[in-house]
């Protein structure tokens, strides 16, 4: 991480009264049922609900202050109405409804002058994005020289996305602990998109989706909800999110999801770096036009692109100069959410490529830096494109050849 970003991380936590030590969990939390993983069990974490009845729903603005706790009712007394609150590093993270008689920006304003210790910003919405399988060999796999033998112990591997369906044959038998977040009153999201990312990274070997690390631990937060354009995760939620894999001392996070700059979530994410945490996002799927895409564009996340089996680059995916490494992307034989495989495409898949990659090397060589660790996979990676890196696949597409660095 860039010292000036790392001194204004601190400077803020200060502010807030943030002085260290692990992650406070969020109030209100229980736990449910457990339910079968195969051949383990996986605790399913669920917060409870808020006491107050949730508001009517209405085309206000959301909006999150970070910040020392307050007392909700001067919130409320200024026309703020607190939808959720939660407990992060110290200080106290809480979803608003803005005052109807205030526009966005309005709102940011009264917020900073009113709380000036504080962050605040909108509650921003973040969204989810042929290699084949036959005769026991898989395209993608042999492209990175990944071969489906490996089996190694890896570091606790963490990850935000929407629901997973551990009943999914390809993850029968494997090591995954699944937490819930808390998604207050809107309604969770399909299965679809986790379980193909799950099984990318702890998929069973002999299934017909094999995953990289079957053997790994996979931590896992459902964090998506339905939304009325399809399925989104907010900026509260995967700030909580990334606090709880704080907590359960994750190696590698995997943020299979894009969306535009936030600064409270770049916070979190900022507190999961300092503390050594590595952190792999999809690069983005809007194209080769489209601004840079969030959190895989923050410095001290890890962009990772898609492409095909010839080695093109994926026509709908981001470019620009936060691309760090490229991986199979496009046309990718993953679980689908109930049972089987599909092809997928998009560089939400193309992630956890390089998140396997570095929860391992973490696990063999773990005195070594992260950044020691990332310069190894770029001395092996295949250089596509123009020579050296550049905007479209960072260093070239990520490699695990023994001989290879690190």
């Amino acid at each position: 991480m860039r010292d000036d970003a790392f001194t204004r991380r601190r400077a803020l936590l200060i502010g807030l009264g943030v002085t260290g030590g692990a992650w406070i969990a969020p109030a209100l939390c229980g736990y449910d049922t457990a339910r079968a993983s195969g051949g383990s069990v996986s605790a399913v974490s669920r917060a409870s609900a808020p006491s107050r009845p949730a508001p009517p729903r209405a085309a206000r603005p959301e909006l999150l202050l970070l910040g020392p706790a307050l007392q909700e009712g001067a919130l409320e007394a200024a026309g703020y109405v607190v939808l959720q609150s939660r407990a992060f590093a110290g200080a106290q993270l809480y979803r608003l409804l803005s005052p109807a008689r205030l526009s966005t920006d309005q709102a940011l304003s009264d917020l900073a002058r009113r709380f000036p210790a504080a962050t605040v910003s909108r509650n921003t919405l973040y969204r989810s994005g042929a290699f084949l399988c036959e005769g026991g060999d898989c395209l993608a796999h042999q492209a990175i020289s990944w071969p489906l033998s490996r089996r190694v112990s890896a570091r606790r591997i963490g990850m935000i996305d929407t629901g997973i369906n551990l009943g999914h044959e390809a993850l029968k038998g494997a090591n995954i602990r699944v937490f819930q977040a808390d998604l207050g009153e809107r309604s969770q999201a399909g299965r679809r998109h986790g379980t193909a990312v799950a099984a990318l990274l702890v998929g069973q070997s002999l299934s017909r989706t094999p995953g990289l690390l079957p053997d790994a631990e996979l931590v896992a937060v459902e964090a998506f909800h339905k939304s009325g354009t399809g399925e989104a995760a907010d900026a509260f939620t995967l700030t909580e999110a990334v606090g709880h894999l704080i907590g359960a001392g994750v190696a590698v996070i995997n943020l299979s999801f894009e969306g535009e700059e936030n600064p409270v979530l770049h916070l979190a994410l900022q507190e999961a770096a300092a503390r050594g945490i590595a952190l792999v996002a999809a690069a983005g799927n809007d194209g080769a036009g489209a601004p840079p895409a969030y959190p895989a564009a923050w410095p001290e996340v890890i962009a990772v692109t898609g492409v095909d089996a010839e080695g093109r680059a994926w026509r709908q995916a981001n470019r620009g100069p936060y691309m760090r490494f490229a991986a199979p992307g496009v046309r990718l034989w993953t679980a689908a959410s109930i049972s089987g495989g599909r092809l997928q495409s998009g560089t939400s898949y193309a992630a956890p490529f390089v998140t396997a990659a570095l929860a391992l090397r973490l696990a063999e060589n773990p005195d070594l830096s992260l950044e020691a660790h990332l310069r190894a996979l770029e001395s092996c990676t295949t250089d596509l494109g123009v020579p050296g890196r550049d905007d479209i696949f960072g260093a070239g597409l990520v490699s695990l050849e023994d001989q290879c660095g690190g």
